[in-house]
């Protein structure tokens, strides 16, 4: 039997004491209070207070019923707590009964359980029942992953939102519908076309394809449970949605909740529930119209051949054509826009030149972009970048995407943790706990406390507060051409980005660990921090911090020996100051398995912040230090900063620490970063711009002697032949090589060729390239 049999073919005709006679022989329900419930093409009834009996209609298959039976069964055990019917076994054990009604014609018949509430079919819906409907729909598809049943495939049903076509010509052919008189419905194929075809490639199962309003039950004012899998087919998800969010938005109106209201509150609560992909919504706007039109053209031509059912089968007719209008009205772009937009999906438009109108509202050159040809970046993977005109750069940069571009792991951890909870940090919450635990396993014993900030900058800020309140002290010592944040304090603290002839109070320089390691001592680090701290006694200050990246990366990446390290802590503490690490460039395994840099010296700081790479893209920062500082700070202060240390920050934080130990990237970045420098230094015997190559661990600082204009040029050169870098150190001269850690050996060749090609090609001082 086809479908249009079963419309064709009216409904089963049983007598009251037919009724008591079939429930008394199949399921000991004789002598039940029964009321007919309404139902298009079968025989329900509602049994006493708990039982419907269903009685399909003759021509419909059996194992299309068998297929029902078999759903409610699977959703039962999949998702227990799911209010929805189940099939009550009759006396003899089955789920099914062979009966014929009153005029001799065979049916099935079954008895399931009642669920409790009423129809939400014409009652007023809220936006809150409306987001409750939408989790329903979703919580229902999930239910039904890993479901296969064979009748599932080919039902054929009429109102499956894919027949449209079908449909639509079949109105056309009999004259239900006029292509003059109704363009946009007789054109609705062709405009939904590719939408419905795209169908075929979207997440598809088993749906129940009829989670409207007319099988959701509530009460007071909360959905209590879902009905009627009568429906059931296999079809992409979004159809599925696209069902639900039809029947609710027949509910909006002038005197309801507007219709845009409505779509976004079913999205929000699918969505919280199982997020769509934007290939979903994109096709979700034009299978609601598709929807509408198939509800309608079935209505019309139910209507005309049961005029003595004309109430229930037009009930929707109103309510169709309105909603058909407005969404209609809208341009294909525009309704795809609009879903995009309810749906969190949205891309930003790319209309007329990007740069300009950056700078026109984003402080011109207060905030400058990387390259003489701007990068429009639209896709990171693994160690690879790609720009909106499709190139794949290889990223020899970006230590913030420490485990590669878009890390899968990180990824998931941060969306399943969003969709659950994100709030500030002062609440109990074990992720933010398990994080501060884990990173205090990596530290040298003493350093037990973490506080945890949103940014690199922020931590170092906090540190100055530490460092002030627990030494009394008000003077800073930093290296000469360090950077450590961009806040008006860590600015002053920064000489890398000073300005010609600033020199802020209270602060005082020390050098860098320049020339020769044997000449590094301790005593040579001491001595400079004993003259800096002097040089602010001098002008009344007395030093509280002595701080310094401890890869002196912004300096041209400077091998610091252990000795020189520990001479920095020296005369801190000679000086009565802290010593802080700044491991935001070279921590998180980039210089090896011990994680930080200053624990490859084996030395222990006061105070260790913790920035860009903590969370592979999300803001979350830290400072670590020993509970007696920060205890000092806090007899005056307490320590709040609202997005530092959230869930979804905690989940970002431990997925880079679980990828970083699972994949072992700290021990390949060791390996690697050795084949990169002998690489590089491979260079050098053929160019003279080439200098020395220094770093530790997946770091590298190349010198190139032929002065900045030059250096810009090989930027600008490594760039077209497909590779990101930069420079850094005095003067802008020095090549820094800082990738995520998921570079391999044959990376690392990419660049060294990269920039052998580019620097054979490169002018120096007038002279041709060899």
């Amino acid at each position: 039997m086809t479908l249009d049999d079963v419309l064709q073919e009216p409904a089963p005709q049983l007598a009251a004491e037919t009724v008591d006679r079939l429930l008394a022989r199949g399921w000991g329900l004789g002598g039940a209070r029964v009321r007919a419930l309404p139902s298009e093409r079968d025989l329900n009834a509602l049994v006493g207070d708990e039982h419907v009996l269903k009685v399909s209609n003759p021509a419909e298959a059996r194992d299309s019923i068998e297929l029902e039976v078999a759903v409610m069964a699977h959703v039962a055990a999949t998702d227990p707590g799911l209010v929805m019917p189940r099939t009550v076994p009759t006396t003899a054990g089955a789920p099914l009964l062979e009966t014929a009604d009153d005029t001799g014609r065979a049916c099935l018949a079954r008895v399931v359980t009642v669920v409790p509430g009423e129809i939400l079919e014409g009652t007023s819906l809220t936006v809150a029942l409306a987001e409750q409907v939408g989790a329903l729909a979703a919580r229902t598809s999930v239910a039904l992953q890993g479901f296969f049943h064979p009748a599932a495939g080919g039902r054929g049903l009429d109102w499956d939102v894919r027949r449209l076509p079908d449909v639509v010509a079949g109105a056309l052919d009999s004259g239900v519908l006029d292509a003059a008189r109704e363009p946009v419905l007789a054109g609705l194929p062709e405009r939904v076309g590719d939408s419905l075809r795209a169908c075929a490639a979207l997440p598809s199962g088993v749906q129940h394809a009829d989670v409207t309003l007319t099988n959701v039950l509530a009460r007071d004012g909360r959905v209590t449970g879902v009905i009627d899998f009568g429906d059931v087919h296999h079809t992409a998800r979004v159809a599925d949605l696209a069902v639900t969010l039809t029947a609710v938005l027949r509910n909006s109106g002038p005197q309801a909740v507007g219709l845009w209201d409505l779509a976004a509150a079913v999205l929000r609560g699918y969505q919280r529930r199982s997020p769509l992909a934007p290939e979903e919504v994109a096709v979700l706007g034009d299978l609601v119209l598709a929807r509408l039109a198939v509800s309608t053209l079935i209505s019309r031509t139910r209507a005309a051949e049961h005029t003595d059912n004309l109430t229930y089968i037009t009930q929707y007719d109103d309510a169709n054509a309105r909603v058909l209008a407005e969404l209609a009205a809208l341009t294909p772009a525009g309704l795809r826009d609009r879903m995009h937009r309810l749906a969190g999906t949205a891309e930003p438009h790319l209309d007329g030149d990007l740069g300009t109108r950056r700078a026109a509202v984003m402080g011109g050159p207060l905030s400058p972009l990387f390259y003489r040809q701007p990068l429009q970046v639209v896709r990171g993977d693994g160690p690879w970048l790609v720009t909106a005109d499709g190139r794949r750069m290889l990223d020899a940069y970006n230590n913030v995407a420490v485990v590669g571009h878009a890390h899968p792991t990180v990824t998931h951890a941060v969306t399943r943790q969003l969709g659950r909870l994100n709030t500030h940090s002062r609440y109990l919450h074990p992720g933010v706990v398990r994080l501060a635990e884990r990173l205090v396993a990596t530290m040298p014993h003493g350093l037990d406390t973490v506080l945890f900030t949103t940014s690199g900058t922020e931590a170092n800020e906090l540190a100055w507060r530490l460092a002030t309140e627990a030494t009394g002290g008000d003077g800073a010592v930093i290296a000469r051409h360090a950077y450590h944040g961009s806040t008006r304090w860590m600015a002053d603290l920064s000489p890398n980005e000073w300005p010609e002839g600033h020199r802020p109070d209270g602060v005082a320089l020390f050098e860098a660990p320049y020339g020769p390691a044997d000449a590094l001592t301790a005593d040579v680090a001491a001595g400079r921090v004993r003259d800096a701290a002097a040089q602010l006694a001098a002008s009344g200050h007395r030093a509280a911090l002595v701080l310094a990246d401890s890869g002196f990366t912004s300096e041209g990446v400077r091998d610091a020996p252990a000795s020189y390290l520990q001479g920095l802590v020296d005369g801190a503490h000679e000086a009565g100051a802290l010593y802080l690490a700044d491991e935001v460039q070279v921590g998180y395994g980039r210089t090896g398995p011990l994680l930080w840099r200053f624990a490859l010296a084996g030395v222990t700081p006061d105070i260790v912040t913790l920035g860009k790479p903590m969370g592979a893209g999300y803001p979350v920062g830290a400072v670590i230090t020993r509970r007696e500082i920060a205890d000092v700070l806090a007899r005056r202060y307490e320590y709040f900063s609202t997005f530092a240390a959230t869930p979804v920050a905690a989940a970002a934080g431990n997925a880079v620490l679980d990828v970083l130990e699972d994949e072992r990237l700290p021990e390949r970045a060791v390996a690697v970063g050795e084949h990169l420098r002998a690489g590089l230094r491979g260079l050098s015997a053929r160019h003279d711009a080439v200098g020395e190559v220094r770093g530790t661990g997946l770091l590298a600082g190349v010198d190139l002697l032929a002065g900045r204009d030059h250096a810009r040029d090989v930027l600008a050169g490594l760039v077209e032949h497909g590779v990101l870098a930069g420079l850094t150190g005095p003067g802008g001269v020095v090549l820094k090589v800082r990738p995520p850690l998921v570079w391999e050996a044959e990376h690392a060749d990419l660049f060294v060729a990269a920039l052998d090609d580019v620097l054979g090609g490169v002018r120096v001082d007038g002279v041709a390239p060899r």
